[in-house]
């Protein structure tokens, strides 16, 4: 772990590597942009070009690999760094490891199956992730654990326990729904604000602690707000007590969010495992310098999301 220039309220000005960035639509829909990436850093990395694909933002990014691995200079050139739940994400240092795409665009933006990643079920009832004890330098999580039930989520991070070596470094980021609670009930606080306004940041809002709740009447919806008092964590344990099946992982729909986290619940997770600590973070802010390249890292939903390094 290098903490050297590690700090909490870092400026993204101080990330900054040379890139060139094109903004278009075609981004989050192309199959041919997650090719033209992955064939960049496979390619060109080595003699000073990388690229990332950020479907979030539409955007397509070239960038200095020089600059990139100068972010590296403190971690041995066979250490290995692992991202579970890649998606697009390709880098020539990485080791990618995801669950099977359900859709062709997905696929896709996955790359071959055994050469850009490694099919993985992390909800699997005996969890053992392919990697020795102590051997892994640091793993990247970035919007993986809402999709995991509670159990498989508590299962995953022991096995990224095990794998990480002393002082290795787990970055995770999540959907910061406790903030959207707190938005969505300062909103509701004003009597003057329009009805369909308020609905609508109701229903994004729940939604993003659990993705069946959009299935359910309105109704029901500012039933189960209120009987949690507008409250993110209540409103998770109240409707999975009366809704258990949207708690509950589907392979055909991997993507729905069935798990809350906050950073209490993390930090107390972590613990419990026997990690030493969970440093809050910000965009681009880590005690890890890679994580700090923001055209790789902490690029799904920066806007709604929180991050925290994980130090074994």
């Amino acid at each position: 772990m290098n903490i050297k220039n590690a700090r909490l309220f870092k400026s993204m000005r101080e990330n900054t590597i040379k890139a060139f960035k094109i903004y278009v639509h075609s981004a989050s829909t192309s199959y041919f942009l997650p090719k033209l990436c992955r064939f960049i850093n496979k390619r060109l990395y080595p003699i000073g070009l990388g690229s990332a694909l950020n479907r979030y933002d539409n955007s397509f990014t070239l960038y200095s690999s020089s600059a990139d691995k100068r972010l590296y200079s403190y971690y041995q050139k066979e250490e290995k760094f692992i991202n579970f739940g890649s998606g697009a994400f390709f880098h020539s240092r990485w080791k990618n490891y995801d669950y099977p795409g359900q859709s062709p665009y997905y696929q896709s933006i996955q790359g071959k199956k055994d050469e850009d990643f490694i099919s993985i079920d992390l909800c699997e009832k005996d969890l053992k992730v392919p990697e020795g004890e102590n051997s892994v330098a640091l793993i990247y999580c970035s919007h993986t654990l809402e999709h995991l039930d509670k159990t498989s989520s508590h299962r995953f991070l022991s096995e990224c326990f095990r794998i990480l070596k002393k002082d290795g470094v787990m970055r995770v980021a999540l959907p910061n729904t406790k903030n959207d609670f707190y938005l969505m009930r300062f909103l509701h606080s004003q009597s003057t604000v329009d009805k369909i306004l308020n609905n609508k940041y109701i229903l994004e809002a729940t939604s993003h602690v659990l993705a069946d709740t959009a299935k359910l009447d309105f109704d029901e919806v500012v039933k189960l707000l209120e009987k949690s008092q507008y409250k993110s964590e209540l409103f998770y344990n109240n409707t999975i007590e009366r809704y258990p099946e949207m708690a509950v992982f589907d392979g055909k729909n991997p993507e729905r969010h069935i798990n809350y986290w906050d950073l209490d619940f993390l930090f107390e997770t972590a613990k419990e495992i026997g990690f030493t600590c969970v440093i809050p973070a910000y965009q681009g802010s880590s005690v890890a310098p890679p994580f700090t390249n923001l055209h790789v890292f902490d690029t799904t939903e920066p806007h709604i999301a929180f991050y925290a390094d994980i130090i074994k």
